[in-house]
């Protein structure tokens, strides 16, 4: 008998002893160095009577259980999960080399997060290396009063205490606005005469 069935079968003498006060058990070890334990002392055995009042011990080294699932049921499995899906922001509109016309200057940045945006989260946008105030819950960004020309924006995810989660990659576009410049005067010429 192994270990196992002889932990069950001291479980089980110990249900059925409580109804007995007579009731005794025995241990003894085999040549393999198994214990097993019996309520009769086998003939010719070195045998030790188990006190039932206390559970027994089994031997001088603790034993260790292996569970294939321990990872899974310590949470250790989920931290590794949440580390390995780190939060990705990006910024999609305006695309990358795109240009855009608007004669007031008035830009709408959009951006995404993957895989799934937190509870509560800020978002700052970052054009030409000044930062816009941040945005609340929300990944569209609206700036007014844009310059022409070249511009590079990026998009960072904040919690709500300032920690950066992540950045966009930065994104460069083109903003035109027409100018209307008054005609030049003619000037007059000369009279030549």
């Amino acid at each position: 008998m192994n270990n196992k069935y002889g932990i069950g079968l001291v479980a089980l003498l110990l249900l059925t002893s409580f109804g007995t006060h007579a009731a005794k058990v025995y241990s003894w070890v085999d040549g393999n160095g198994v214990t097993h334990y019996t309520d009769a002392p086998p003939p010719g055995k070195k045998v030790k009577e188990v006190d039932l009042r206390t559970a027994p011990f089994l031997s001088g080294a603790p034993r260790s259980v292996q569970v294939e699932n321990f990872n899974s049921l310590t949470g250790v499995d989920a931290n590794k999960k949440k580390e390995a899906t780190k939060l990705v922001i990006a910024l999609l509109s305006p695309e990358q080399g795109s240009t855009l016309r608007d004669n007031t200057g008035n830009i709408v940045f959009q951006g995404q997060i993957s895989p799934k945006p937190p509870t509560q989260y800020d978002v700052r946008l970052t054009l030409d290396g000044k930062a816009a105030p941040l945005v609340s819950n929300s990944l569209s960004i609206r700036v007014e009063n844009v310059d022409r020309g070249a511009h590079e924006a990026q998009l960072e995810l904040l919690t709500k205490d300032g920690t950066i989660l992540a950045k966009s990659t930065p994104v460069t576009f083109y903003l035109h606005r027409a100018s209307v410049d008054p005609a030049p005067k003619p000037t007059p010429k000369a009279n030549q005469g």
